[in-house]
């Protein structure tokens, strides 16, 4: 078989899977290894639990996988782990959230400082350079977060007269940034953009002000911009958020790299996947090129699928050729023995025939 056709086992340690954005992540990877029959993903979903990540990672060695792929839920407490799997031999593919070492394979993700940055730019050019700002800020320890965080006080250095009057941590989940910015009620009217590290806080911190009666005009932006119902960019289009900056879940990505480490390709250590701004100028544009590419998939699947069925239908068909090719070779290989058999029995028969001739004239 070619290099291509060679089957592998690619573990996915993700941190969490609870969340929109990661599962369309685990469904682009699947989406992917089917370019690659035979192969086999193995997914393992820690659920934001550090110590559980290290031991389904150890689980997914002991299950002799050829490479891995992983999604650290906090940098520092997951390092040794991964450093461990990649000093062993064992590829190791990080994808969205880094470690807090450079001994790994290959990182798959968007550049989070850059999209903080990104973010200030346009919350500057939003306030024309003047106004307060609340961030909500994802998990604390996870690197997307830190790196957004810096990004975007980096960013609005450009802009002195923005000011970042609160700052909360909403977990990167809805119900936790509602709590946390409900613990702020009385500095919510001092804001005049509330920037949420993805777009689930960024709805939760919408809910809050709408529940509160803020009349108020706040604009709120988020960040991911996930194209299904629910996403990033139904909610723009919906005018529930200003803006969201899209975060490319890397799924794809992250198996063709795999593949190409694996078949000894040539690949990039540092995979920067590109980022953009997405509002009201340019989110029908996208959610229509998102459809599209939506339905081309919807044909390749469809099309995998009768291609499956097509290979089931031929592996029967092989399968009852093989049984006809047997059973007509031992109906030859029988009846060449009954023919030989009766052959033999007839000059048996004659040579008796015989015998008795010689003996009945012998007696008379």
């Amino acid at each position: 078989p070619s290099e291509t056709e060679k089957k592998y086992r690619i573990g996915f340690s993700q941190c969490t899977g609870d969340d929109d954005w990661r599962s369309t992540m685990l469904a682009n990877m699947k989406r992917q290894m089917a370019f690659y029959p035979g192969s086999e993903l193995i997914y393992k979903d820690a659920r934001d639990n550090n110590d559980l990540q290290k031991e389904q990672i150890r689980e997914l060695m002991k299950q002799g996988i050829d490479l891995l792929i992983v999604s650290p839920n906090e940098a520092q407490p997951l390092t040794r782990i991964v450093e461990e799997v990649f000093n062993k031999g064992t590829p190791v593919i990080v994808i969205d959230r880094k470690t807090s070492s450079m001994l790994y394979t290959s990182f798959v993700g968007a550049d989070n400082q850059e999209i903080g940055r990104k973010a200030a730019d346009y919350v500057g050019r939003l306030l024309h350079g003047k106004g307060n700002v609340i961030e909500v800020i994802g998990r604390p320890g996870s690197t997307p977060a830190i790196a957004r965080q810096q990004g975007f006080s980096e960013g609005l250095v450009k802009f002195p007269s923005i000011k970042i009057t609160s700052q909360v941590y909403g977990n990167w989940l809805k119900d936790d940034a509602e709590a946390e910015l409900n613990k702020i009620k009385d500095k919510l009217t001092e804001a005049d953009i509330v920037f949420a590290h993805n777009d689930l806080m960024a709805l939760g911190a919408y809910e809050v002000y709408r529940k509160a009666n803020i009349n108020k005009k706040i604009r709120f932006i988020g960040v991911d911009g996930l194209a299904g119902p629910g996403g990033g960019m139904q909610l723009v289009n919906d005018k529930i958020l200003d803006a969201t900056l899209l975060y490319p879940t890397g799924g794809e990505a992250a198996i063709q790299t795999a593949f190409k480490i694996l078949n000894r390709e040539s690949f990039l250590k540092e995979n920067i996947l590109q980022t953009l701004v997405i509002d009201s100028a340019n989110v029908e544009s996208l959610l229509l090129q998102a459809e599209k590419i939506n339905e081309q998939q919807r044909d390749i699947e469809k099309q995998q699928g009768l291609l499956e069925r097509q290979r089931a239908i031929y592996k029967s068909q092989t399968i009852l050729l093989e049984i006809t090719i047997t059973a007509l070779v031992l109906v030859l290989v029988l009846g060449t023995v009954a023919f030989l058999s009766l052959h033999n029995n007839r000059k048996i028969n004659r040579r008796l025939l015989a015998s008795n001739k010689e003996i009945l004239l012998q007696r008379n």
